[in-house]
């Protein structure tokens, strides 16, 4: 191509590059940040995030029904009557959380928007993105107009941590699946046989419900007697102990730190020991026999076939109106899904679940913690695959937030029909006002939703704004960590250079709160600190009382509850990343994306204005009630 005429061009900054000569249009990738009339893609994406979201999710409908070879993606992924594997991969689950790529096509949209807006006829980018750059390249050759690239110095290439999952991902993808199965098998798979204490014969007649439980996040001291007392359910233990039936508890492993695999069998164990015969506790590695086993690694060998089949799809990876193709941002994920050691892991639940359908009684029904994770597809296919009459109920796990697309899809989705359908619970129970509002404003169908009281929050009744006033000087500073590496990173990063400058010399103590599925190896951070602090596991209904401040990453609820008690909470932006913030939108909420943002926040906290009626609270459990019939 020839050198683009710069009165017509746009010029792309990434990181630290500068532009000294003229332009259209300059723009930055990745900062917030740009001098007058510079604009940025991130700030100009959070104006357009809505309309850029419905084109979004309306993409990815139509690839699942592109036809290839004369079948559509559902059809050619179908694994089981009532099960394509479509639904699975990263691509129809859409997790801003597993999936980077997301945020970068949401920008890439926005470019796109701006390059036309300003009538340009010619593109420089001026950065070290491969990807960027393969895609930007691509897209103005299809327009005929000029492109040209710009390296940045080194010294402004983000440093790539080469660990062994790194090394990994250069590898083919059964290599990475086997590797995944090596892994599993060192630290879960070898400990079963230690606790298949319990009966699990083939399914009988008895009733008796079943509930899906993420794992370890229950009562600690309840556990010291063998008690088990899950903190998702808190006050509902005394409902399901009104049920005329058994229960059967199947516990979600997650990876937890300073609570292994090992651990979680011996306080099943435990459990089991002290159950009455109305409760039985599993682990679902329970349900992973050899010969399940082996008919998980052929069902990988089948996701793979399949995937072999669709190599064409990549050039449907752009909007219906767009010649700009962002399959280069989505390849690894996309491979991965359907090659690597995530179509590995998605067998094996598959599997399981499979295997727990056919062994334990959902009747009259069965229950789990919903997220519209490829293993709530996989559980809700498989209930309805081995227990016809079963009704499955699925619980909102947490706050619905905006941008977090995995509870939403294109309305078309929710009413397709068929083997190629999306599993759906028979009641998604809803707890908030503001999560109603989305699933209904997604198309959710109104006859699959149900409203149910918000029993992990009822902790929250009658403490609206109870916090009194903030001390001047020896305050307590409660830090609230994320699951995701980069953003406690910022986190941090943003905590260590305030703390350098003088910004925690009014806390007498921080305290600091890991998520509960914070892997050993993202506590690294925490004993890399500077500053005093002391890592408290308690929930954070204990914690409230405590402290006097709140700082968290964007992702987490935990910033939400500070604010309804009254607590100031600041909250990292989303950096390089879609906004998931529950807060986002409110008043008086404190977003902080730079060291100065933070030492203005951490010297004068301000409260974010919360809703009251927020939750549906109430602790007579009348809506729960009348879903379960009890």
């Amino acid at each position: 191509m020839n050198m683009p005429d710069q009165n017509f061009t746009l010029v792309l900054l990434d990181e630290g590059a500068r532009w000294e000569g003229s332009a259209k249009i300059v723009a930055h990738w990745t900062g917030y940040e740009a001098p007058s009339p510079q604009v940025s893609i991130p700030l100009l994406m959070e104006d357009k995030a809505l309309q850029i979201k419905k084109e979004y999710l309306a993409w990815i409908h139509d690839l699942g029904r592109t036809k290839i070879q004369g079948q559509t993606v559902t059809n050619i992924l179908k694994i089981f009557d009532n099960l394509s594997y479509w639904w699975l991969t990263t691509l129809a689950v859409k997790s801003p959380y597993d999936s980077d790529s997301i945020y970068s096509v949401f920008k890439l949209r926005t470019l796109e928007s701006v390059y036309f807006d300003n009538e340009c006829s010619g593109l420089i980018y001026c950065g070290n993105n491969a990807l960027l750059d393969k895609t930007l390249k691509e897209w103005c050759e299809k327009l005929g107009h000029c492109y040209q690239r710009y390296n940045v110095s080194e010294k402004y290439k983000r440093p790539i941590k080469k660990g062994v999952r790194w090394w990994l991902r250069k590898f083919p993808g059964w290599v990475q699946a086997l590797a995944h199965l090596i892994k599993n098998w060192y630290l879960r798979y070898r400990y079963i046989n230690s606790i298949k204490t319990n009966d699990v014969g083939p399914l009988g007649k008895e009733n008796a419900v079943t509930i899906v439980n993420y794992f370890p996040n229950f009562d600690q001291e309840k556990s010291k007697g063998n008690q088990f007392y899950s903190n998702y359910w808190q006050s509902l233990h005394s409902v399901f102990d009104e049920i005329p039936v058994k229960i059967n508890w199947v516990f979600f492993y997650f990876d937890t730190a300073g609570f292994s695999f090992q651990n979680a069998t011996h306080f099943l164990k435990g459990f089991n020991d002290n159950s009455s015969k109305k409760h039985q506790y599993f682990i679902l590695e329970e349900f992973l026999t050899f010969p399940v086993l082996v008919k998980a690694i052929k069902l990988y060998f089948r996701i793979y076939s399949k995937g072999k089949r669709l190599g064409e799809l990549r050039k449907e990876f752009c909007f219906s109106d767009s010649q700009m193709n962002f399959f280069p941002f989505m390849e690894k994920e996309w491979k991965v899904s359907l090659f690597g050691n995530l179509a590995m892991n998605n067998a094996i639940k598959i599997s399981m679940f499979d295997a727990m359908a056919k062994t334990l009684s959902a009747s009259p029904w069965g229950l789990f913690i919903w997220e519209n994770q490829p293993w709530d597809m996989a559980l809700i296919s498989a209930w309805k695959r081995h227990q016809k009459n079963t009704k499955v109920f699925a619980s909102q796990h947490s706050f619905f937030r905006p941008f977090d697309l995995r509870f939403v899809s294109d309305s078309r989705d929710f009413f397709e029909t068929g083997g190629e359908a999306m599993p759906l619970p028979d009641k998604l129970c809803i707890n908030n006002v503001q999560g109603l509002s989305l699933i209904r404003e997604a198309g959710y169908p109104e006859d699959r939703i149900a409203k149910v009281e918000a029993v992990r929050y009822f902790n929250l009744e009658g403490k609206y704004m109870t916090k009194k006033q903030t001390p001047e000087r020896e305050r307590t500073l409660l830090v609230i960590m994320g699951v995701a590496d980069q953003e406690n990173r910022f986190l941090f990063r943003l905590l260590e250079d305030a703390s350098s400058r003088g910004g925690l010399d009014k806390y007498k103590q921080v305290f600091i709160k890991p998520h509960p599925s914070l892997s050993s190896e993202g506590l690294g951070l925490v004993y890399e600190s500077k500053f005093s602090y002391s890592i408290k596991q308690q929930s954070l209904s204990e914690l409230w009382e405590l402290v006097d401040v709140v700082f968290g990453v964007h992702s987490t609820g935990a910033a939400w509850e500070a604010s309804w008690n009254g607590i100031p909470a600041i909250v990292t932006c989303a950096i390089d990343s879609l906004n998931l913030s529950p807060l986002s939108g409110l008043s008086g909420v404190q977003f902080v994306a730079n060291v100065d943002d933070l030492l203005e926040q951490l010297n004068q906290p301000s409260n974010a204005q919360i809703p009251q009626d927020y939750f549906y609270l109430g602790d007579n459990h009348n809506m729960w009630k009348a879903l379960l019939n009890v």
